[in-house]
């Protein structure tokens, strides 16, 4: 082979590489992955936030004028305002969760049959309150367990989430601040 057909083969290799990349059908596994996943809640935005973790209640209330967040339980308590901002954007911006299982027989397994945690939200077009129990790690310790009541499905949520909830309850109990 020449010189100059090695040349030509590589511009038109060089080509139609994007265009058979870019036109090429969806694999199963592909399919398969987008099944998987889907968005988590198919909000805009959050009126109401509560959280329960055994017998401790924290809930954050929407402010009038809709820009920020405020403490409605425990009175008197204060969480930083960026991190029920983080939470709230957490929740409204999770697009795409991973579906783990699609049988709720055996919640135990995820840690969901006693939920370490219990999280309620009321948002704008939906009639009724969204409630999310969270219940144990993965086992890599990357993600915790979700179920959405209603949904028939235990989700795989980022650690990102149960961390914010547990500094916003560390708030409350005055464990956080004190250096601040």
């Amino acid at each position: 082979m020449s010189i100059r057909s090695a040349f030509v083969l590589t511009i038109v290799f060089i080509i139609l590489l994007p265009i058979y990349l870019w036109g090429r059908p969806e694999t199963k596994q592909d399919l398969a992955l987008k099944e998987k996943q889907e968005s988590l809640l198919k909000i805009d935005g959050i009126d109401s936030l509560t959280l329960v973790r055994g017998n401790e209640t924290v809930q954050l209330q929407k402010t009038p004028d809709g820009k920020l967040y405020t403490v409605a339980q425990p009175p008197s308590a204060f969480i930083p305002q960026d991190l029920m901002q983080a939470t709230v954007a957490l929740l409204v911006n999770a697009k795409q969760v991973e579906v783990v299982a699609e049988n709720l027989n055996d919640l135990s397994q995820f840690g969901l049959d006693h939920p370490k945690t219990t999280m309620t939200i009321e948002a704008k077009g939906k009639p009724q309150p969204i409630k999310i129990l969270f219940g144990g790690e993965n086992p890599t310790r990357t993600a915790i367990y979700a179920e959405i009541v209603g949904i028939p499905k235990v989700f795989l949520l980022g650690r990102n989430l149960e961390y914010y909830q547990s500094l916003m309850f560390q708030w409350v109990e005055g464990k956080q601040g004190k250096n601040a």
